[in-house]
């Protein structure tokens, strides 16, 4: 787990940073709201009058790559070659006596494949990718990624033929103005700019949310 930095934001109230600002954003782990985030577990204490046997020890689950303490509550992000495991302890007292809370909303039934999922590696036993839903396809990673270029290249003051040659390297782009406007190089970038514009506006949600 990186060691947050003593740098401060100049944006943001004067907060220390949570991800060391030196180190690549690519380097970091996330750490998701539950609400937002079926793949994030919610952990409360049980209550008194059930017997808890299995208290969680984090370390015993896999290696931990982000630890981010509230004032409430704390979220952990531990490692695992099958998919990392995304925790939030609404208190204390959840590491001793653990009970999940699973929200009755419209992706309860992948909060229940995780927590599922989470019972067996507490148990240690075998554990398999998580589902489906929750995970991007090298194809979709692909598309994300030029998504991001265009965005990028755009907010730069590039044009829809820097895009062009940035993400396709399209021979067209290079074509005079008259025959530019009619290429289907043209036509990709700008689609590829307006998937942006909705995927950096809130779309990258749907991720999160397994759609």
């Amino acid at each position: 787990m990186p060691t947050p930095s003593a740098r401060c934001s100049s944006g943001a109230g004067g907060s220390a940073f949570v991800h060391a600002p030196d180190e690549p954003a690519r380097r970091g782990r996330m750490v998701w709201r539950a609400e937002v985030s079926p793949a994030t577990l919610i952990l409360t204490p049980a209550p008194s009058d059930f017997e808890v046997v299995a208290p969680i020890d984090p370390v015993v689950l896999g290696t931990i790559l982000t630890r981010h303490d509230d004032a409430d509550d704390t979220w952990l992000v531990i490692g695992d070659a099958t998919g990392d495991l995304y925790l939030r302890f609404l208190n204390p007292l959840a590491v001793g006596r653990p009970a999940v809370l699973l929200p009755m909303d419209a992706a309860v039934e992948l909060r229940l494949d995780v927590a599922l999922r989470f019972l067996r590696r507490q148990r240690g036993q075998r554990v398999g990718l998580l589902p489906r839903a929750l995970q991007l396809t090298p194809l979709q990673r692909a598309r994300q990624i030029q998504l991001l270029l265009a965005f990028d290249i755009h907010e730069a003051g590039g044009t829809s033929r820097d895009i062009a040659l940035a993400v396709n390297r399209s021979w067209q782009a290079a074509l005079p103005a008259v025959e530019w406007r009619n290429t289907a190089a043209r036509r990709h970038a700008e689609r590829l700019l307006f998937d942006a514009r909705n995927r950096v506006s809130g779309g990258y949600l749907d991720f999160l949310r397994g759609k």
